[in-house]
């Protein structure tokens, strides 16, 4: 059973016909039909493959609703300022992701500007 981990340094940027790239930390797995979960909210559930869920945290209020409308994302993994891979992600909306954030450490996005 997989574990999630925690993405807490990536960016996400839209490009100039709308589409969003979300860049982080190169990863040594390869991707395998990689999708993300998300309800619209503080974070998303990035399923890169099978055994490898990262929470994407603190999802900046700002391009919540772009991400909850896009079908698709292009995900860019970096070592330094070099980018190693490039893929697409599709995108799964849902009502709620059933994940108890509090149990993992994780608070809402209000609540981590504070710190």
């Amino acid at each position: 059973m997989s574990e999630y981990t925690t993405e807490d340094s990536f960016m996400i940027a839209e490009g100039s016909e709308g589409e969003l790239y979300i860049y982080m930390h190169a990863k040594s797995e390869t991707p395998q039909a990689p999708r993300i979960i998300y309800d619209g909210k503080d974070h998303a559930v990035f399923i890169r493959n099978p055994d490898q869920k990262i929470i994407l945290d603190y999802i900046n209020p700002e391009v919540r609703d772009k991400l909850r409308k896009s079908r698709e994302v292009i995900v860019v993994e970096t070592i330094l300022e070099n980018i190693k891979d490039c893929y697409i992600a599709t995108m799964n909306m849902v009502d709620n992701i059933p994940v108890d954030w509090s149990k993992i450490g994780l608070k809402n996005w209000e609540e981590a500007a504070l710190q």
